[in-house]
Protein backbone atom coordinates (compact mmCIF):
# COMPACT_ATOMS: atom_id res chain seq x y z
CA UNK A 1 0.00 0.00 0.00
CA UNK A 2 2.60 2.64 0.67
CA UNK A 3 4.07 1.80 -2.65
CA UNK A 4 1.72 2.05 -4.54
CA UNK A 5 1.25 5.73 -2.84
CA UNK A 6 4.83 6.95 -3.42
CA UNK A 7 4.07 5.86 -6.89
CA UNK A 8 1.31 7.86 -7.30
CA UNK A 9 2.81 10.70 -5.34
CA UNK A 10 6.22 10.62 -7.79
CA UNK A 11 3.83 10.88 -11.08
CA UNK A 12 2.33 13.88 -10.00
CA UNK A 13 5.36 15.97 -9.13
CA UNK A 14 6.33 14.89 -12.13
CA UNK A 15 3.46 16.02 -13.97
CA UNK A 16 3.80 19.11 -12.25
CA UNK A 17 7.94 19.53 -12.73
CA UNK A 18 7.13 19.23 -16.07
CA UNK A 19 4.84 22.01 -16.82
CA UNK A 20 6.67 24.27 -15.15
CA UNK A 21 9.78 23.30 -16.93
CA UNK A 22 7.84 24.53 -20.14
CA UNK A 23 7.63 28.73 -18.84
CA UNK A 24 10.90 30.29 -19.98
CA UNK A 25 12.60 33.60 -19.12
CA UNK A 26 14.62 33.91 -22.52
CA UNK A 27 16.22 37.47 -21.36
CA UNK A 28 17.83 39.04 -18.63
CA UNK A 29 15.16 41.32 -16.02
CA UNK A 30 14.97 44.77 -17.11
CA UNK A 31 15.14 43.77 -21.06
CA UNK A 32 14.54 47.21 -23.05
CA UNK A 33 13.38 45.07 -26.31
CA UNK A 34 12.86 42.66 -27.54
CA UNK A 35 12.29 40.72 -31.41
CA UNK A 36 11.25 37.66 -32.63
CA UNK A 37 12.32 36.32 -35.54
CA UNK A 38 11.10 33.12 -37.42
CA UNK A 39 13.04 31.35 -39.76
CA UNK A 40 16.69 31.25 -40.77
CA UNK A 41 16.07 33.37 -44.07
CA UNK A 42 17.89 36.66 -45.24
CA UNK A 43 16.36 39.27 -44.54
CA UNK A 44 14.97 37.35 -41.69
CA UNK A 45 11.19 37.30 -41.14
CA UNK A 46 10.45 39.47 -37.83
CA UNK A 47 7.06 38.69 -36.16
CA UNK A 48 4.98 41.65 -35.28
CA UNK A 49 3.12 41.05 -32.03
CA UNK A 50 -0.90 39.84 -32.20
CA UNK A 51 -1.90 41.67 -29.26
CA UNK A 52 -0.89 44.73 -27.10
CA UNK A 53 -2.56 46.53 -23.53
CA UNK A 54 -2.31 49.86 -22.84
CA UNK A 55 -2.26 52.07 -19.77
CA UNK A 56 -5.39 54.19 -19.34
CA UNK A 57 -2.73 57.10 -20.40
CA UNK A 58 -1.82 55.24 -24.10
CA UNK A 59 1.67 54.31 -22.46
CA UNK A 60 2.52 50.79 -23.74
CA UNK A 61 2.22 47.63 -20.99
CA UNK A 62 2.60 44.43 -22.83
CA UNK A 63 2.91 42.93 -26.16
CA UNK A 64 1.91 39.42 -26.68
CA UNK A 65 2.57 36.95 -29.64
CA UNK A 66 0.22 33.44 -29.21
CA UNK A 67 0.56 30.34 -32.28
CA UNK A 68 4.29 30.57 -32.06
CA UNK A 69 4.18 27.11 -32.98
CA UNK A 70 2.58 27.64 -36.68
CA UNK A 71 5.91 30.14 -37.31
CA UNK A 72 8.68 28.28 -39.18
CA UNK A 73 11.71 27.48 -36.67
CA UNK A 74 13.91 28.39 -35.60
CA UNK A 75 12.07 30.80 -33.80
CA UNK A 76 14.65 33.42 -32.17
CA UNK A 77 14.00 35.74 -29.71
CA UNK A 78 16.42 39.07 -29.92
CA UNK A 79 16.69 40.58 -26.44
CA UNK A 80 17.20 43.98 -27.21
CA UNK A 81 20.07 45.69 -24.33
CA UNK A 82 21.11 49.19 -24.63
CA UNK A 83 24.79 48.25 -25.48
CA UNK A 84 24.59 44.92 -27.22
CA UNK A 85 21.54 42.27 -28.39
CA UNK A 86 21.28 38.62 -27.28
CA UNK A 87 19.83 36.12 -29.59
CA UNK A 88 18.27 33.41 -27.61
CA UNK A 89 16.64 30.62 -30.08
CA UNK A 90 12.96 29.18 -28.37
CA UNK A 91 12.77 25.11 -28.12
CA UNK A 92 9.89 23.71 -30.10
CA UNK A 93 7.22 23.74 -27.06
CA UNK A 94 7.00 27.57 -26.86
CA UNK A 95 3.71 28.95 -28.46
CA UNK A 96 3.67 32.24 -26.78
CA UNK A 97 5.96 34.98 -25.51
CA UNK A 98 4.56 37.87 -23.55
CA UNK A 99 6.90 41.33 -23.33
CA UNK A 100 5.79 43.29 -20.08
CA UNK A 101 7.01 46.55 -20.25
CA UNK A 102 6.37 48.12 -16.99
CA UNK A 103 8.46 45.02 -15.53
CA UNK A 104 10.65 45.04 -18.36
CA UNK A 105 10.83 40.95 -18.80
CA UNK A 106 9.90 38.66 -21.41
CA UNK A 107 8.22 35.01 -20.23
CA UNK A 108 7.72 31.98 -23.53
CA UNK A 109 5.46 29.00 -22.20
Amino acid sequence: MWSRTVKTAVIVMAGFWSGAALAIEPCHYGVPDISLIEGSSSPPGRLAPDAETLHPNGKLQEHRWHNLHVAQRPLTIVCRYANKEAPVVLPETIDTCVMDYDERRVRCF
